[in-house]
């Protein structure tokens, strides 16, 4: 997984180097409106299935993707502040336990709220979302067959930095953990992701 990771994070830190080199204004100056898209690297924890008369057990899963599109207000009044709507895509993770087959995926709609500092070219920020998260577990093995969706709360925490490459146009690089707990089949599946990400955001 280590080597994984470093197949990704190495493409966008030299991505970051070179916009760096690329003069840049005010990304805010445009307007405060601004619309991005985004895409990374999911790492999840195991999946716990537990509940009611229900042996808990942790499913190991596999490392996956995710793509998703915001919409996001930037409080000209009061710069510090920023707030996002988003859809996002958790591709499919498949499960990586011997004697089982199966994935886990989700569609998520998010509102998020971020603090951000507003000076300069760099811009780190933190937030936290909540949101509404459709997700779907099959699993196949020797007692059964599971196929289960459910629509449940979600939320999630971000961490990472906006860097802003001309008048309209700025890059993140992100980090975020996501967690949403499902009621299937009467047992509760909770994911848990760690996910890095990289967007561009056209400001207006």
């Amino acid at each position: 997984m280590r080597r994984k990771c470093n197949l990704i994070i190495v493409p966008i830190l030299v991505a970051f180097l070179v916009i760096a080199s690329t003069p840049a204004a005010k990304a805010t100056e445009a307007g405060p409106f601004y619309v991005g898209g985004f895409g990374g690297y999911v790492i999840p924890n195991d999946l716990e299935v537990s509940g009611s008369g229900v042996v808990r057990t942790d499913v190991k899963m596999k490392d996956s993707w995710m793509i998703g599109a915001k919409f996001g207000y930037i409080i000209p009044q009061f710069k510090w502040i920023a707030g996002e709507v988003e859809y996002n895509y958790l591709a499919e993770q498949d499960i990586d336990t011997a004697g089982v087959s199966g994935k886990f995926k989700a569609h998520n709609f998010m509102a998020n709220a971020l603090a951000r500092y507003p000076e300069g070219r760099f811009h780190p920020y933190v937030g936290f979302g909540i949101g509404l998260s459709r997700g779907t577990f099959t699993a196949a093995t020797t007692t059964g067959f599971i196929d289960e969706s459910d629509t449940a709360f979600a939320w999630q925490f971000l961490a990472g930095l906006n860097f802003e490459i001309t008048r309209n146009w700025s890059a993140d690089l992100g980090y975020r953990y996501f967690r949403s707990k499902y009621d299937m089949q009467n047992a509760d599946v909770t994911s848990k992701d760690h996910i890095i990400l990289i967007g561009v955001n056209y400001h207006f």
